[in-house]
């Protein structure tokens, strides 16, 4: 785990190597363990390393044996055992006993195709001097951040936008992008919060050729759902434990030590379990728990140590976090409103304390059908649903019935459905119309791309793989990896996530989907069956189905009068000098305030947003000014 930048000129040589080092110093806390910098001919590229394979000898960038392909690699690549062997064969010799050198030589062998034999997560960028072509490429699930500019005098890329920052880009602020993080709260790829860059999308590519050619993204790997019947229940649950008994193995590859994510949900317990079955020594596990009982989870937590033989180690959320908010909001480089990246933050700077790589429980929601809101398909009566939201003036995220009564009523154009993707916005329509000044309101009618391109490819599903793979195209990258992304890296800690894996999506695209989400006898609807039956072989039912808890915080009472977040909101949205003046309106900030209060009028979804987009403006008050 790393952080990367580069440079390609595609008019001249690069003979100054100070902006590829800004970019190197900028991202300096995704690799504490030392920087390298390449600048030949019209190519900068720069690494922050983090040790995790090879401490001595897994320096980057890196070249093959003589030096005319070079890589700055961000991530793991699982299967570079497999992969070396294959390319010894084939006459490649390696100097190291690292991954990265793996990218090297695949792509002498395979060219562009190498990225479809990499079981991992990755970002990386390789460059052939010889046959003077180059590569950038993301993993298949957006494990790994990578932004990119391309202007008619360069290709400029890095894990952050920091780093894009430091490079000395001209930067526009992207006032569509805003709308969108109201409504989603993140910003959906490709767009950034900056007009000029933007994200390369999940299991992607561009090529490009050292004479100046960049091409456009080339997706090469995607994920969809035909599931099969006329097997028994016993065959999927040994094929699935052998699946994630691999993955699992697979993840914990590793020179230095490390341990687990440990919330004490489904997801977490089976990494964890399956961990202690394969190693022959204790790990740690690491938990975060709050104050408030009903947003912690640690009871289930000390369960799941206390049967897999580890220790827990825990820490508390607590109201100093505030001190730390703004600076947590700046490395992500852009507006970005899961308030879960406080307790994941928390959580990955108490497990730095004790290792530098840690495995997480992160996509089985996604891919095995975990979210509550996926009841909805089993709805006989998905219009009435709808009405029902509609009367309950909730502002709580439902995107399992958005997605549900999108799919259930055949829409082929995604811009149609625009009153259901009402759903899954967390400002309403109208709050949005009285937040924006006039002279932005067409900004409210922006179409939101990504999701009209994941609605026409996946809309032949049925209910439940509809929107199991909207969720994997669209929450899963843009709200989940982002989150654990940042948060982790901000304190040089690497997340694995071992159900995010190729091999186990393969298995879960040909799932039934009784054996994802089916309604009991009791009308109660489960999800995520197959993974509860693996688990009900070491845990008691009610511990294995007991209600999902999200991993959320208090939010409704931390923006209470009093509070120290209220008081922060307060500044950075109705200050005199606030730069939201330049967008928004102040008096229906005003409102939501003076009748905030937990229960029916809890306006902290909103709220929540503001004081992360009132803050990531005052942080860049010149480009809102501009």
């Amino acid at each position: 785990m790393c952080g990367i930048a580069g440079i390609f000129s595609r008019t001249s040589p690069i003979v100054d190597d100070a902006p590829i080092r800004r970019m190197t110093a900028a991202i300096a806390h995704r690799g504490p363990d030392g920087d390298g910098h390449l600048v030949r001919e019209n190519i900068a590229l720069g690494h922050r390393r983090l040790s995790i394979i090879d401490p001595a000898l897994g320096k980057q960038p890196m070249s093959n044996e003589d030096d005319s392909v070079w890589v700055t690699f961000n991530g793991e690549i699982y299967n570079f055992l497999e992969l070396r062997a294959d390319l010894e064969k084939r006459g490649h010799r390696f100097r190291t006993r690292c991954d990265t050198e793996v990218i090297v030589h695949a792509f002498e062998e395979w060219g562009d195709d190498c990225v479809r034999k990499f079981r991992g997560m990755f970002a990386f960028c390789v460059v052939d001097f010889r046959s003077r072509r180059g590569l950038l490429a993301r993993d298949p699930f957006g494990i790994k951040p990578l932004f990119y500019q391309v202007n008619s005098s360069n290709l400029t890329f890095a894990s952050e936008l920091l780093a894009l920052r430091a490079a000395g880009i001209s930067l526009s602020v992207n006032l569509r992008a805003i709308e969108l993080f109201l409504r989603l709260q993140y910003i959906p790829s490709p767009d950034t919060i900056y007009c000029e860059v933007q994200k390369l999308p999940p299991a992607h590519y561009i090529s490009f050729n050292l004479d100046g050619r960049v091409d456009q993204p080339v997706r090469y790997w995607q994920w969809k759902i035909a599931g099969q019947e006329g097997r028994s229940e016993e065959d999927w649950q040994r094929e699935f434990e052998h699946v994630l008994h691999n993955s699992v193995k697979a993840h914990l590859v590793s020179d230095v030590p490390f341990g687990v994510f440990l919330s004490g949900g489904v997801d977490s317990t089976l990494v964890a379990l399956e961990m202690s079955r394969i190693l022959n020594h204790p790990i740690k596990g690491f938990c975060i728990a709050f104050d408030e009982a009903e947003y912690s989870e640690l009871q289930y937590a000390k369960v799941v140590a206390e049967k897999c033989g580890f220790p827990l180690i825990i820490d508390k959320v607590r109201n100093d976090f505030w001190n730390d908010l703004p600076a947590l909001i700046n490395h992500y480089g852009e507006p970005f409103g899961d308030s879960s990246a406080i307790p994941t933050w928390a959580v990955s700077k108490l497990a730095r304390q004790h290792v530098p790589m840690v495995l997480s429980g992160d996509g089985g929601d996604e891919l095995f059908g975990g979210y509550h809101s996926y009841r909805y398909w089993l709805q006989p009566d998905l219009p009435l649903a709808w009405a029902r939201w509609k009367n309950s003036r909730s502002e709580v995220n439902a995107r399992g019935l958005a997605w549900c009564l999108a799919r259930n009523h055949l829409k082929s154009d995604w811009n149609e459905l625009i009153e259901w993707q009402r759903i899954i916005q967390y400002t309403t329509w109208t709050q949005r119309h009285q937040l924006w000044k006039d002279e932005f309101h067409p900004l409210i009618k922006a179409p939101t791309d990504l999701f009209e391109r994941a609605h026409n490819e996946v809309s032949d599903l049925d209910a439940l793989a509809y929107v199991q793979a909207m969720d994997q195209r669209t929450y899963l990258p843009g709200a989940i990896l982002t989150k654990v992304d940042v948060a982790s890296m901000y304190h040089g800690l690497e997340v694995r996530p071992p159900i995010l894996d190729v091999e186990v999506a393969a298995f879960a695209s040909r799932l039934p989907k009784a054996l994802r989400m089916h309604k009991n006898g009791d009308g109660r609807v489960h999800g995520k069956i197959l993974l509860k039956r693996s688990l009900e072989k070491s845990f008691s039912k009610e511990f294995v189905h007991r209600r999902k808890m999200g991993f959320g915080i208090p939010r409704d009472r931390w923006l209470m009068p009093g509070q120290p977040g209220r008081k922060l909101l307060e500044e950075v949205t109705l200050a005199s000098d606030s730069p939201l003046r330049a967008w928004f309106n102040h008096e229906p900030i005003e409102q939501m305030l003076s009748v905030h209060a937990p229960g029916e009028n809890d306006k902290s979804n909103t709220l929540w947003l503001l004081l992360v987009l009132g803050l990531w403006a005052q942080q860049n008050a010149n480009l809102v000014a501009a």
